[in-house]
């Protein structure tokens, strides 16, 4: 009896480091940046649908088309308001005003969050993660000084903080089709 005990014993106990192991296993695409309510990881948006956006405050029309896009998007399927929208800055210097910027994507979607990294340093591991391509372009006799060339994919994370999709071809109809699998599934 006293090894019948000892080995279910072991069992559990080999069981739980496993599955422990298995949750606090490093998810690549997990972040720690700044935001208008501090620093901000994947876990401080656990149970929700993330649908996460790279690009910048400053950028005349690409990043403000899709993101008026997706919220537009958003606001016709996301009728319990289970997803967010994660605006990560390519821009740190000229986005560093956290109230400015969140106001900024929230505009495009109530539901969102604007995350500003720390350095480039930071930046750069978080978009080597999500294989996100950025380039800052200087602008000869322009006010704004540079621009930012950038890749223009939406990334989707589960409720759990799990990478689900890349979503590549933003025509409305695949957007809308990719968007409302996601938060069916």
């Amino acid at each position: 009896m006293k090894k019948f005990s000892f080995v279910l014993v072991c069992i559990v106990a080999i069981g739980f480091i496993f599955i422990s192991m298995e949750y606090f296993k490093n998810n690549k695409y997990d972040f720690s940046l700044n935001s208008e309510k501090g620093m901000l990881s994947l876990k401080d948006f656990a149970g929700k649908k993330l649908v996460i956006y790279f690009g910048y405050t400053y950028c005349p029309d690409i990043c403000p088309t899709e993101l008026a896009l997706i919220g537009k998007i958003l606001k016709k399927l996301d009728i319990k308001n289970q997803t967010h929208l994660l605006f990560i800055s390519l821009d740190p210097s000229r986005d560093n005003n956290l109230t400015q910027s969140n106001q900024w994507v929230q505009y495009f979607y109530p539901n969102s969050t604007a995350l500003i990294a720390q350095d480039e340093k930071t930046l750069k591991q978080i978009t080597q993660n999500y294989g996100v391509i950025y380039q800052k372009i200087p602008l000869k006799d322009s006010a704004m000084k540079y621009s930012i060339a950038h890749s223009g994919e939406f990334y989707l994370i589960d409720e759990k903080g799990k990478f689900f999709k890349t979503i590549n071809d933003i025509s409305y109809e695949n957007f809308y089709n990719e968007i409302k699998q996601f938060l069916d599934n």
